[in-house]
């Protein structure tokens, strides 16, 4: 894939884009349908389940996070209505990854060369998927 989509076909079937990407292994189309998914798409309490298990079973780490987030921010309402019966539990250690980075907002910065291989971990563990993909952009590495 090496050719341009607009922006008028790519609405209402962003899902689509998203799903022939990963089938067919077209990494730039499922992230380039994938924010424009994120960026038209509202969380809401009705549907954060069900983009939260779309984002995990496709590997959506952009969505996943946006989803995280929206939990985070709304936690007394989702918590009154929303049922994580369905939701694998591999992405309880990811929600906790959301409340840890919502409740300490650290900065972004590289940190010191001292800082051992754990911590580092940690940090990058923490680090938001657009900070951690520019980040890695900017070293010239592939992006997934």
């Amino acid at each position: 894939y090496g050719g341009e989509i607009s922006s008028d076909e790519f609405v209402d079937h962003e899902k689509d884009f998203i799903n022939a990407g990963d089938k067919y292994g077209v990494t730039n189309l499922k992230l380039e349908a994938e924010v424009r998914y994120v960026n038209n798409t509202e969380i809401t309490i009705d549907n954060v389940i069900d983009n939260l298990l779309y984002a995990d079973a496709m590997n959506c780490a952009l969505l996943k996070e946006s989803v995280m987030d929206f939990i985070v921010e709304n936690k007394g309402p989702v918590i009154q209505r929303v049922s994580f019966h369905d939701v694998p539990g591999d992405v309880c250690k990811d929600l906790l990854v959301a409340v840890s980075r919502h409740e300490e907002k650290d900065s972004s910065d590289d940190g010191d060369d001292n800082e051992s291989d754990v911590e580092k971990t940690y940090k990058y563990s923490k680090m938001r998927i657009r900070d951690l993909r520019e980040k890695l952009h900017a070293k010239g590495l592939d992006i997934d």
